[in-house]
């Protein structure tokens, strides 16, 4: 009797561990938390383009050799947006709605977000600050959420009607982004609306920012700038096409591209165009700027550079695949992804391919380099750090 009695105490006590075991598994795999430390980062990446005028353009000479750092997976396919990176740690978003947060030396990862909804945009970073959209497409509704990643906690939620499908801009003091629906909204970094202007089109495009002048297009055709401080539309033109991507800032001109295959140089303060390129077949990513040359791919798999002062061609390639997220440019070369499964490293004087680098998956993220790192992400949601070989 004793012992049938140790047993029945012993069966149980081992379920009882299990379970809580079992409890245990789950609860870790179902973790929604950041929570982490950090230093203040001088020179950051943290938003999409790194600053709010967009620049895909680094002044360094890189190898055309590289070597996987790590490889890490998300459990969601990624938009056409890129990483965000402060201090060690690199925040990336997905179509499932999550924020991961990944060690920047081992790929290891210290923390997540789970929304309901898809996350189309690059998380916005301040010092200890993750500000990003969750959209939630079944009701047309974007949750804006502000997130402290070193309290771990949630600081400010609001349910906005429309939603965030493009780039959002981070500000010193708060924010600016475009809900589908054409509405421009600053916010400050307490989620205090500061205002609110509709612009009464269907709008996919992504804003810039240069000084106080806030640029933009939508679909129908339009380029609009708006004034920082109070809202107010300064100038609206009429081109073509439909724009979805992000106007690329340099100097005093914005190069914008659109479904057309049009490449255009507009001047900020007035909207005069400058000049335009035709490039034969609809443009989804964004022009690349750097001293003097914008490079833009399109979906037919060509690639152009295009002198930025007149607009004339210096070279086109032609390639198999085709290209639908932003390059990276260096003094020397292009770092492209073709949607086909590769990203490229180009010879940025020819156009002609040095490497050609297979994945395995449809090429999403537009490609970053920090800090003699280069981040590519494909689909399935796998995010690689290369390390540049000398």
């Amino acid at each position: 009797m004793v012992l049938s009695i140790l047993f029945w105490m012993g069966f149980l006590k081992t379920k009882v561990l299990l379970m809580l075991i079992l409890i245990g598994v789950i609860g870790g795999c179902g973790k929604s938390i950041i929570k982490v430390q950090v230093k203040l980062d001088e020179d950051p990446y943290p938003m999409f383009g790194k600053s709010s005028s967009r620049n895909f353009y680094v002044p360094v000479t890189v190898s055309d050799s590289i070597d996987l750092r790590w490889e890490t997976e998300t459990d969601a396919g990624f938009s056409n947006t890129s990483v965000s990176i402060y201090d060690k740690y690199v925040f990336v978003s997905n179509l499932g709605g999550r924020i991961y947060v990944f060690d920047i030396n081992d790929g290891t990862v210290v923390g997540r977000l789970k929304n309901s909804g898809a996350i189309y945009t690059t998380p916005l970073l301040y010092r200890s600050m993750v500000i990003f959209g969750v959209a939630e497409d079944k009701y047309n509704l974007t949750e804006l959420i502000y997130y402290d990643y070193q309290s771990g906690k949630e600081v400010y939620y609001e349910e906005l009607y429309s939603r965030i499908m493009s780039e959002m801009i981070a500000l010193d003091d708060g924010i600016v982004f475009l809900t589908e629906s054409g509405r421009i909204n600053r916010y400050n970094l307490t989620g205090k609306s500061i205002w609110q202007t509709e612009t009464d089109l269907t709008t996919r495009s992504s804003p810039s920012l240069k000084d106080d002048k806030i640029i933009f297009g939508n679909n129908g055709g339009e380029v609009i700038t708006v004034d920082l401080e109070e809202g107010d539309i300064i100038e609206r033109i009429k081109l073509d096409g439909l724009f979805t991507g992000t106007p690329t800032i340099d100097e005093d001109i914005a190069y914008l591209s659109n479904n057309n295959g049009r490449v255009y140089a507009i001047e900020i303060d007035d909207l005069k165009k400058v000049w335009e390129f035709e490039t034969g077949a609809r443009i989804i990513m964004s022009p690349a700027v750097d001293d003097s040359n914008v490079i833009i791919g399109n979906l037919s798999g060509a690639l152009f550079s295009i002198n930025k002062h007149n607009g004339k061609i210096n070279w086109k390639q032609k390639y198999k695949g085709l290209f639908n997220s932003t390059p990276l440019l260096t003094e020397n070369r292009i770092i492209i992804n073709d949607l086909f499964h590769s990203f490229y490293i180009i010879d940025k004087s020819t156009g002609i391919p040095t490497k050609t680098y297979l994945l395995d998956g449809r090429s999403k993220l537009s490609p970053v380099y920090y800090d003699n790192t280069l981040f590519i992400g494909f689909d399935r949601g796998i995010l690689r750090a290369y390390d540049f070989i000398y």
